[in-house]
């Protein structure tokens, strides 16, 4: 009596394939949440600007990502890191603001016991608030640009890659015709 089975191969679920696995969602869904937390924080701020600029990264990491998919990986995992540093680091930075501009000229005055123009204290925030608008522009026109780069200086080296292949190939070719 002959046996009719089809064998299958079945493995089961690992540990580092769980892991692979919330990787890949839970990472992309965090940094979401947190764009959707730093943008309601930052109310017409975060919906004028934070918001499509994070959009901006988010569109030029998956572009970069499908243009180059040898590259995917590493791609994915600096898009996620920029985009999660960029929001913090706003975060941060709006915090700071909050926390300075409590503080007066009186205040500094009495606390170093001398005399100090009524402008610092102001001055101090207005610095900080600077800062924020260059983060919350420069950080995204970066990636941005980092990734054009990178396309670029891979389709120009892919270009010279196949120049000296189809070289290589002449070469071969012609000294396999003169044995």
């Amino acid at each position: 009596m002959k046996q009719n089975q089809s064998l299958t191969y079945r493995q089961s679920l690992s540990g580092a394939d769980i892991y692979r696995y919330i990787k890949a969602v839970g990472l992309p869904v965090s940094i979401f949440l947190l764009a959707i937390f730093i943008i309601a924080r930052f109310a017409a701020f975060g919906s004028n600007l934070v918001a499509p600029m994070t959009g901006v990264m988010w569109v030029a990491g998956a572009i970069c990502a499908l243009v180059l998919p040898s590259h995917r990986a590493t791609i994915l995992t600096e898009t996620h890191v920029t985009i999660g540093c960029y929001l913090l680091a706003l975060a941060g930075i709006r915090e700071l603001i909050a926390l300075v501009s409590g503080v007066s000229s009186e205040m500094l005055m009495a606390s170093y016991n001398q005399a100090i123009p009524l402008t610092s204290g102001s001055t101090i925030s207005g610095y900080l608030q600077t800062l924020l608008w260059i983060s919350a522009i420069m950080t995204p026109l970066g990636f941005v640009g980092m990734q054009g780069k990178r396309i670029y200086s891979f389709k120009r080296k892919a270009s010279k890659q196949k120049f000296f292949d189809q070289t290589r190939s002449i070469r071969n070719s012609g000294r396999n015709q003169l044995k």
